[in-house]
Protein backbone atom coordinates (compact mmCIF):
# COMPACT_ATOMS: atom_id res chain seq x y z
CA UNK A 1 0.00 0.00 0.00
CA UNK A 2 1.42 3.12 -1.12
CA UNK A 3 1.46 6.49 1.60
CA UNK A 4 0.84 9.68 0.12
CA UNK A 5 2.58 12.74 1.96
CA UNK A 6 0.41 15.61 1.51
CA UNK A 7 1.91 19.28 2.01
CA UNK A 8 2.10 22.86 0.85
CA UNK A 9 3.63 24.07 -2.40
CA UNK A 10 6.07 26.65 -2.29
CA UNK A 11 3.51 28.75 -4.34
CA UNK A 12 0.84 28.00 -1.75
CA UNK A 13 3.22 29.05 1.13
CA UNK A 14 3.91 32.60 -0.56
CA UNK A 15 0.40 33.39 -1.01
CA UNK A 16 -0.46 32.66 2.41
CA UNK A 17 2.56 34.64 4.06
CA UNK A 18 1.33 37.18 1.16
CA UNK A 19 -2.07 37.71 2.84
CA UNK A 20 -0.99 37.65 5.99
CA UNK A 21 1.35 40.65 5.18
CA UNK A 22 -1.45 42.51 3.68
CA UNK A 23 -3.75 41.60 6.95
CA UNK A 24 -1.01 42.90 9.16
CA UNK A 25 -0.57 45.81 7.39
CA UNK A 26 -4.09 47.37 7.11
CA UNK A 27 -4.29 45.92 10.92
CA UNK A 28 -1.31 47.31 12.92
CA UNK A 29 -2.02 50.91 12.49
CA UNK A 30 -5.23 50.46 14.19
CA UNK A 31 -3.74 48.62 16.63
CA UNK A 32 -1.58 50.90 17.52
CA UNK A 33 -3.67 53.93 17.83
CA UNK A 34 -5.58 52.19 19.74
CA UNK A 35 -2.69 51.50 22.09
CA UNK A 36 -1.60 55.19 22.00
CA UNK A 37 -5.23 56.35 22.88
CA UNK A 38 -5.74 54.25 25.80
CA UNK A 39 -2.24 55.21 27.05
CA UNK A 40 -3.21 58.87 27.06
CA UNK A 41 -6.63 57.92 28.66
CA UNK A 42 -5.35 56.38 31.10
CA UNK A 43 -2.51 58.94 31.96
CA UNK A 44 -4.42 61.80 32.10
CA UNK A 45 -7.25 60.68 34.26
CA UNK A 46 -4.41 59.61 36.61
CA UNK A 47 -2.59 62.77 36.55
CA UNK A 48 -6.57 64.97 37.44
CA UNK A 49 -6.73 62.20 39.98
CA UNK A 50 -3.56 62.95 41.65
CA UNK A 51 -3.38 66.75 41.00
CA UNK A 52 -6.29 66.81 42.67
CA UNK A 53 -5.01 64.71 45.84
CA UNK A 54 -2.30 66.48 45.98
CA UNK A 55 -4.17 70.11 46.23
CA UNK A 56 -6.59 68.68 49.16
CA UNK A 57 -3.23 67.53 50.77
CA UNK A 58 -1.31 70.54 50.62
CA UNK A 59 -4.85 72.29 51.61
CA UNK A 60 -4.77 70.73 54.81
CA UNK A 61 -1.39 71.74 55.69
CA UNK A 62 -1.20 75.51 54.21
CA UNK A 63 -4.82 76.18 54.62
CA UNK A 64 -7.56 77.17 51.08
CA UNK A 65 -5.33 77.76 48.39
CA UNK A 66 -6.51 81.23 47.60
CA UNK A 67 -4.23 81.91 50.86
CA UNK A 68 -1.50 80.20 49.65
CA UNK A 69 1.54 82.37 49.51
CA UNK A 70 2.76 84.10 46.21
CA UNK A 71 6.36 82.51 44.86
CA UNK A 72 8.13 81.54 41.99
CA UNK A 73 7.64 78.39 40.33
CA UNK A 74 10.53 75.92 42.01
CA UNK A 75 9.01 77.14 45.36
CA UNK A 76 5.45 76.51 44.39
CA UNK A 77 6.24 72.68 43.15
CA UNK A 78 8.54 72.11 46.37
CA UNK A 79 6.24 73.17 48.27
CA UNK A 80 2.65 72.60 47.47
CA UNK A 81 3.68 69.58 45.61
CA UNK A 82 6.57 67.36 45.89
CA UNK A 83 6.20 66.39 49.87
CA UNK A 84 2.65 64.60 48.86
CA UNK A 85 4.50 63.00 45.31
CA UNK A 86 6.58 60.08 46.56
CA UNK A 87 9.00 58.75 44.45
CA UNK A 88 9.08 62.54 42.34
CA UNK A 89 11.41 63.85 41.34
CA UNK A 90 12.28 67.88 40.22
CA UNK A 91 12.90 69.20 36.61
CA UNK A 92 14.56 72.72 36.56
CA UNK A 93 13.68 75.45 34.26
CA UNK A 94 17.15 74.89 32.17
CA UNK A 95 16.59 71.03 31.45
CA UNK A 96 12.69 71.98 31.06
CA UNK A 97 14.20 73.83 28.06
CA UNK A 98 15.59 70.51 26.34
CA UNK A 99 11.48 69.83 25.55
CA UNK A 100 9.63 71.84 22.45
CA UNK A 101 6.11 71.48 22.09
CA UNK A 102 4.26 72.15 18.91
CA UNK A 103 0.75 72.40 17.61
CA UNK A 104 -0.33 69.47 15.27
CA UNK A 105 -0.60 71.51 12.41
CA UNK A 106 3.16 72.39 13.20
CA UNK A 107 2.64 76.05 12.93
CA UNK A 108 3.71 76.80 16.39
CA UNK A 109 6.14 75.45 19.15
CA UNK A 110 6.96 76.05 22.77
CA UNK A 111 9.80 75.45 25.32
CA UNK A 112 8.61 74.44 28.20
CA UNK A 113 10.96 76.64 30.01
CA UNK A 114 8.79 79.67 28.95
CA UNK A 115 7.40 82.14 31.82
CA UNK A 116 10.28 80.43 33.87
CA UNK A 117 8.79 77.14 34.35
CA UNK A 118 10.11 74.41 36.64
CA UNK A 119 8.71 70.57 36.50
CA UNK A 120 8.45 67.54 38.45
CA UNK A 121 8.70 64.32 36.99
CA UNK A 122 6.10 61.63 38.93
CA UNK A 123 7.20 58.40 39.50
CA UNK A 124 5.06 56.98 36.66
CA UNK A 125 6.90 59.10 34.06
CA UNK A 126 4.37 62.17 33.60
CA UNK A 127 5.97 65.57 34.24
CA UNK A 128 3.88 68.24 35.55
CA UNK A 129 4.98 72.01 34.42
CA UNK A 130 3.84 75.49 36.37
CA UNK A 131 4.68 78.30 35.04
CA UNK A 132 5.52 81.20 36.85
CA UNK A 133 3.99 80.96 40.68
CA UNK A 134 0.89 81.06 41.91
CA UNK A 135 -1.79 83.77 41.05
CA UNK A 136 -4.15 84.24 43.72
CA UNK A 137 -6.54 86.14 41.78
CA UNK A 138 -7.30 83.51 38.90
CA UNK A 139 -5.82 80.21 37.79
CA UNK A 140 -2.48 78.15 38.40
CA UNK A 141 -1.51 76.78 34.75
CA UNK A 142 -0.47 73.26 34.85
CA UNK A 143 1.08 71.59 31.72
CA UNK A 144 1.48 67.86 31.61
CA UNK A 145 3.74 66.12 29.33
CA UNK A 146 2.35 62.75 29.31
CA UNK A 147 5.39 60.56 27.86
CA UNK A 148 8.64 60.69 26.97
CA UNK A 149 10.25 60.05 24.10
CA UNK A 150 14.27 60.62 22.43
CA UNK A 151 14.09 62.75 19.87
CA UNK A 152 12.21 65.83 22.67
CA UNK A 153 9.55 66.91 20.14
CA UNK A 154 6.02 66.83 21.62
CA UNK A 155 2.41 67.17 19.58
CA UNK A 156 -0.34 69.32 21.61
CA UNK A 157 -3.13 67.04 22.30
CA UNK A 158 -1.36 64.07 22.08
CA UNK A 159 1.96 64.60 23.95
CA UNK A 160 1.26 67.41 26.08
CA UNK A 161 -1.89 68.57 27.56
CA UNK A 162 -2.96 72.16 30.43
CA UNK A 163 -4.85 71.42 32.93
CA UNK A 164 -5.86 74.92 35.17
CA UNK A 165 -6.51 74.69 38.87
CA UNK A 166 -8.60 77.09 40.61
CA UNK A 167 -7.09 78.53 43.24
CA UNK A 168 -10.77 80.15 44.66
CA UNK A 169 -12.04 76.34 44.93
CA UNK A 170 -8.68 74.36 45.46
CA UNK A 171 -10.12 72.15 42.20
CA UNK A 172 -8.11 71.41 39.40
CA UNK A 173 -9.99 71.47 35.97
CA UNK A 174 -9.91 73.04 32.63
CA UNK A 175 -13.49 73.71 32.52
CA UNK A 176 -13.23 77.45 34.10
CA UNK A 177 -9.94 78.04 31.64
CA UNK A 178 -12.40 77.48 28.64
CA UNK A 179 -14.47 80.04 29.70
CA UNK A 180 -12.20 82.40 28.25
CA UNK A 181 -13.30 80.88 24.05
CA UNK A 182 -16.81 80.86 25.13
CA UNK A 183 -17.20 77.52 25.98
CA UNK A 184 -18.57 76.83 29.56
CA UNK A 185 -20.17 72.87 29.19
CA UNK A 186 -19.13 70.04 27.62
CA UNK A 187 -21.97 70.78 25.43
CA UNK A 188 -21.86 74.38 24.35
CA UNK A 189 -19.79 75.15 21.19
CA UNK A 190 -18.20 71.85 20.58
CA UNK A 191 -17.44 73.34 17.35
CA UNK A 192 -14.88 75.63 18.58
CA UNK A 193 -13.31 73.10 20.66
CA UNK A 194 -12.49 71.07 18.41
CA UNK A 195 -11.16 73.83 15.93
CA UNK A 196 -9.18 75.75 18.65
CA UNK A 197 -7.88 71.91 19.88
CA UNK A 198 -6.25 71.74 16.31
CA UNK A 199 -4.74 75.18 15.52
CA UNK A 200 -4.89 77.46 18.45
CA UNK A 201 -2.82 78.38 21.25
CA UNK A 202 -5.14 77.44 23.39
CA UNK A 203 -5.22 73.72 22.21
CA UNK A 204 -3.55 71.87 24.42
CA UNK A 205 -6.22 72.85 27.07
CA UNK A 206 -8.86 72.26 25.03
CA UNK A 207 -8.03 69.51 23.70
CA UNK A 208 -7.99 67.96 27.47
CA UNK A 209 -11.39 69.09 28.19
CA UNK A 210 -12.97 67.06 24.74
CA UNK A 211 -11.29 64.11 26.43
CA UNK A 212 -12.67 65.04 30.01
CA UNK A 213 -16.41 65.91 28.89
CA UNK A 214 -16.54 62.28 27.16
CA UNK A 215 -15.33 60.87 30.37
CA UNK A 216 -11.99 60.78 30.24
CA UNK A 217 -12.31 58.49 26.33
CA UNK A 218 -10.74 60.07 23.36
CA UNK A 219 -14.04 60.90 21.19
CA UNK A 220 -14.41 60.05 18.03
CA UNK A 221 -13.99 62.84 16.29
CA UNK A 222 -10.79 63.99 18.19
CA UNK A 223 -9.07 66.18 15.80
CA UNK A 224 -5.10 65.43 16.76
CA UNK A 225 -4.14 61.95 15.08
CA UNK A 226 -2.92 59.92 18.15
Amino acid sequence: MKHHKFGFTLAEVLITLGIIGVVAAMTLPMLISNNNKTEVETRLQRVDSILNSVVKLAENDYGEPRYWSDADSPTVLKTYFMPYLPGSTFVNESYMGNYRVYTSDGKASLTLNGGHASGIKLKTGEIIRITNGLNQTGLLEIGVLIKQNKTGKYISGKDYFTFFMDMSKGVVDVKPWAEHWGVKSCTQNRETLLNQCKTSTGHSALCLMLIECNGWKIPKDYPVRL
